[in-house]
């Protein structure tokens, strides 16, 4: 695995970000793929979450299912080349299923009858897993379009580490539950006098629907799911050849996590079923960590004693002379102390909350990075680059491991 940020990001082909919601896991996709860029590769980000932070993170405005552009002037102002480019998209999750539909049906035909049938309109974005499944077949037709060297992955927000992956496999098992198996039945196929073949419960469940949905709901639920029995083994065949792909040798994981007691809990039990479903995992990435000015550590003592007179006397000074005599300098020196003391304190806790997934981080052989807390939230392409630039600076990060 890369040893660290720079190493991923001219290594690997694919990096799938991943983490629980507010840690900052859109910024962190869109600082890979501006420092894929810096390192001369054509780098494409992409959004599954439909908010609007990816847009709002690279300062470009909407987004669309096809990938955008980043102007070459406002990139080559952070140090990118001519040789690299940074490229971004969110998915379109309806219109991403639809060319599912075009590309697996079995004939012209067939793929008219899905995308025109009411059932399949109402629910090919809902269906369980739809949405990852269809982020993860974006992802694989991407992979093969030779214009990209590296696509950075935003994955949505999920209280479980395997959501994405196992997409595909949520979506497979609904379309062999016993209830699509059951309204599958040739016998119903042949219409709805098929009822007498079913058992009386299953009779009455369906009759009730009936009643309820409309006469055609029946008949239009039966034709969807007949067609899209028929596309079944290409599903599961692109399901096989994408998850190959996500766990193979030119794809990384990073997990993102927040400095919180709450964010680090979630993010070490991600961390542990990634390891245990043999996810390959690179780093380990902490955003948003109060970190002391050089990133050293705050001193044990601040100003106590005769020392807080001297601090103060010399603080008030130097305000009254920038701000004039009419500025209650002394007032100011004492709350910048207090403020100072209490951010003192806040970067001891951040330390002490983060260092046990530290420690599992690189006891895995992981990098380990942490992104410090910024004056303001990242809404343009100077902030993104503020955060790579603490993804692949080595100094402090090396003396931590």
């Amino acid at each position: 695995m890369p040893r660290n940020p720079t190493e991923l990001v001219l290594q690997k082909r694919i990096v799938t970000c991943v983490g629980s919601g507010g840690v900052g896991k859109t910024t962190l996709a869109a600082a890979l793929g501006l420092e894929a860029a810096r390192q001369g590769r054509r780098a494409l980000v992409i959004t599954i979450d439909p908010a609007r932070r990816l847009a709002d993170a690279l300062g470009i405005g909407a987004l669309g299912n096809e990938p955008k552009p980043i102007p070459a002037g406002a990139l080559a102002a952070l140090g990118v080349s001519s040789g690299g480019a940074l490229f971004a998209m969110m998915l379109d999750i309806k219109r991403s299923f639809d060319d599912l539909v075009e590309r697996f049906a079995e004939s012209p035909e067939a793929r008219e009858v899905i995308l025109k049938n009411r059932i399949y309109q109402h629910v090919s974005d809902a269906l369980a897993g739809s949405a990852e499944y269809s982020a993860m077949e974006k992802v694989f037709e991407l992979s093969e379009r030779l214009e990209y060297d590296l696509i950075v992955v935003d994955t949505p927000p999920s209280q479980h580490a395997l959501d994405f992956l196992e997409a595909p496999q949520r979506l497979l098992d609904f379309l062999d539950s016993r209830l699509v198996q059951l309204l599958l039945h040739p016998a119903f196929a042949a219409g709805r006098f098929g009822f007498r073949l079913f058992q009386r419960s299953a009779q009455r469940v369906l009759q009730l629907l009936e009643r309820v949905s409309g006469l055609g709901f029946l008949e239009e639920i039966s034709e969807f799911l007949l067609a899209f029995e028929g596309m079944s083994e290409g599903f599961r065949e692109r399901a096989r050849r994408v998850r190959a792909l996500l766990l193979g040798a030119d794809s990384a994981f990073v997990l993102a996590a927040g400095p919180s007691a709450e964010g680090v809990q979630h993010a070490a039990l991600l961390l542990t079923r990634l390891e245990a479903a043999g996810v390959p995992l690179a780093g380990v990435v902490v955003n948003r960590v109060r970190m002391w000015p050089g990133d050293g550590e705050p001193p044990a003592r601040i100003a106590e004693g005769t020392e807080e007179t001297a601090a103060l006397q010399a603080l008030e000074q130097a305000l009254a002379a920038s701000s004039g005599a009419s500025y209650p300098a002394q007032e100011a020196a004492r709350a910048a102390l207090a403020a100072i003391r209490t951010y003192a304190s806040l970067v001891r806790s951040d330390t002490q909350t983060i260092a046990p997934l530290r420690s599992s981080a690189l006891a895995r052989g992981l990098f380990w990075r942490r992104v410090p807390e910024l004056p303001h939230d990242v809404h343009d392409l100077e902030g993104v680059s503020r955060v790579a630039t603490a993804l692949v600076r080595p100094p402090a990060e090396a003396s931590l491991g």
